[in-house]
This record gives structure tokens, C-alpha cells and sequence, in this order.
């Protein structure tokens, strides 16, 4: 889980001097992208001795915001000109040309001019008031809070380690194939945040070595619980235990239907099928039939 980083005022003020410290040529003013930037460039003001601006255009305008993530408010602002722009912190996905040398985190960070030490209730409020509803009426008051601990349960995922899941395992001879068929699974698609739901099938062919049939059923939620599409789901389900069992082949099927597709936009119900195939169950035309018959069996 993305861990919570609540910054002290020490913390900006280390921060905005390395950012003045790397500022080479003096700009001729400041400005900072609202909200948290406005706070970064008052201090950065104080330390250069430039003035603010209420505007970013402007010959030698230094434009500096608290952290950019996606990078789409610092670029909105490029076009109205400036010296550069910068930032305290940068995600590691951040665009790095909007702040190179800003320091890179991943973690939550909670400024400490922000409510609630900047919590992610905060976003859901947001969409809330965006979608025209009132959060402080009595039926959303605990929405925010709910949302945000229902996300978590829904991408535990992210903290769980296939390589760790599939760590034990016990020497059984067998040239069979084993297959776990048609466990239920429920995820979230990464385009728009709606669930996908359907029944996913995992057979192998093993060496010298079987795991725990349990494990294959943690293995699912491990990449099921994460924001994803369904084709990358069944890829690294099965390169996951072709790489951590060494088995002589993996199949994995899975069928699903989606939400995104039957709630929205076209709004047509229809069951996506996927599969990925390894070692013995690419080779193996008699292995492949097998395998889609016993997950449409269930």
C-alpha cells in the first residue's frame, strides 16, 4: 500500500532550499500553481528575494508547483512562457522534464497546509461535489471514509507477492496436469475504475515440484485485486508460475464480464474469453482442447 508521508514545516522549507540551491539564474518573479504551489512560492520568494506574480507569463517567470504527479497543470501553464518550471516533489511516472531535479517519492505525501493532513477522502469529496451531489448530507457523510477503505480492500493486491505465495512446494513426481477450474474472481478494469467479474482456470503440467492447490487460488486475487485489464491479468498469472514452479506447461482461461462495457458506453453484455499458454500447453494441440473443455465444463 502507498504509505501516508505527513511533511513538517522543516520538511518544505529543506525542500524549497534545495529547489532555490538549483536555480541558476535569478528569476525575474515567482509563481506558484494553486493551490500548494501558491505556499511553495511564497517561500521560495522569501529566499531568492523575486517577487510574486499572479500570473505565469512573463519574461523570466519561475512557474513551481508542490508535486507534480500526471503533469497536466504544469503543462497547461508552459505555454504562457516562464524561465522553467519545478517542484519540491515529482512521482516517479511524473513527466521529468516539468521538474528534473525535484525529489522523487511514491509515497502519499500530506502537506502541512492541507485539511484532514492532505487524506484521500478528500478526492472522493471532490467527485461528489463534481457530479453535483451534496457530501454533507446525512446518506454521504461517511461516504468519503467508506470509499477509501473499500479501495484498499479491493486492490490488496498491490502487497502481495507471487513469488512469495508460490514459495512452498512439495516433491511429487507427476507428469500429470493439474488444474484449479473455474475460481470465481472479481477485479476493477484500470480504464474506468468498474468491476469485472467472471471465473478463472489455472493448469500445469509439473516437473518434480506441486504447490498447494490453495496457492493458485491466492495467485488469482494477487493480480485480480489491482487495477487491470483482463488480457495482462491472464499473462501474468501464468508467467507467474511458469517462472516461480518451473513446470512443463501452464494454461490459464478466463472468462469475464465487464462493467465498464455493459453499464456504459455501448452498453452490450457479452463475456470477454482469455487465455495464455506456456511450454507443453503451446506445443500440445490435445492439451489445449483439454484444458478449454474442462473450464466450459464448470
Amino acid at each position: 500500500m502507498t504509505q501516508i508521508k505527513n511533511l513538517t514545516w522543516a520538511d518544505v522549507n529543506e525542500e524549497v532550499a534545495r529547489l532555490v540551491a538549483r536555480t541558476k539564474n535569478k528569476p525575474s518573479a515567482v509563481y506558484g500553481i494553486p493551490t500548494g504551489g501558491a505556499v511553495v512560492a511564497a517561500l521560495v520568494a522569501a529566499q531568492m528575494g523575486i517577487p510574486l506574480t499572479e500570473t505565469p507569463d512573463g519574461p523570466g517567470v519561475l512557474v513551481v508547483d508542490d508535486l507534480v504527479d500526471t503533469g497536466r497543470t504544469m503543462k497547461s501553464v508552459r505555454p504562457f512562457g516562464g524561465m522553467f518550471t519545478d517542484a519540491l516533489f515529482r512521482k516517479p511516472w511524473s513527466p521529468k522534464e516539468l521538474a528534473p531535479e525535484a525529489t522523487e517519492t511514491s509515497d502519499w505525501l500530506a502537506f502541512p497546509w492541507e485539511r484532514d493532513n492532505g487524506d484521500p477522502v478528500d478526492a472522493v469529496v471532490r467527485i461528489l461535489q463534481h457530479i453535483g451531489e451534496d457530501p454533507t448530507r446525512d446518506g454521504l457523510l461517511e461516504t468519503p471514509r467508506r470509499v477509501t477503505k473499500a479501495w484498499r480492500e479491493l486492490t490488496k493486491g498491490y502487497r502481495d507477492d507471487p513469488a512469495v505465495i508460490l514459495d512452498k512446494t512439495f516433491d511429487v513426481r507427476s507428469d500429470e496436469m493439474v488444474v484449479v477450474r473455474n475460481m470465481p474472481f472479481t477485479s476493477c478494469c484500470e480504464h474506468h475504475m468498474l468491476p469485472f467479474l467472471g471465473h478463472a482456470t489455472i493448469a500445469y503440467v509439473p516437473t518434480d515440484r506441486v504447490v498447494g492447490l490453495s496457492k493458485l487460488a491466492r495467485l488469482l486475487d494477487c493480480f485480480a485485486n489491482r487495477l487491470q485489464v483482463q488480457e495482462r491479468m491472464t499473462t501474468q498469472i501464468a508467467d507467474a508460475v511458469m517462472e516461480h514452479l518451473k513446470p512443463q506447461g501452464v494454461g490459464v482461461v478466463i472468462s469475464a464480464t465487464h462493467t465498464c462495457m455493459s453499464m456504459r458506453g455501448v452498453k452490450k453484455h457479452g463475456e470477454t474469453v482469455t487465455s495464455a499458454l506456456r511450454g507443453l500447453f503451446k506445443e500440445s494441440a490435445e492439451a489445449r482442447a483439454e484444458l478449454m473443455s474442462l473450464h466450459r465444463a464448470g
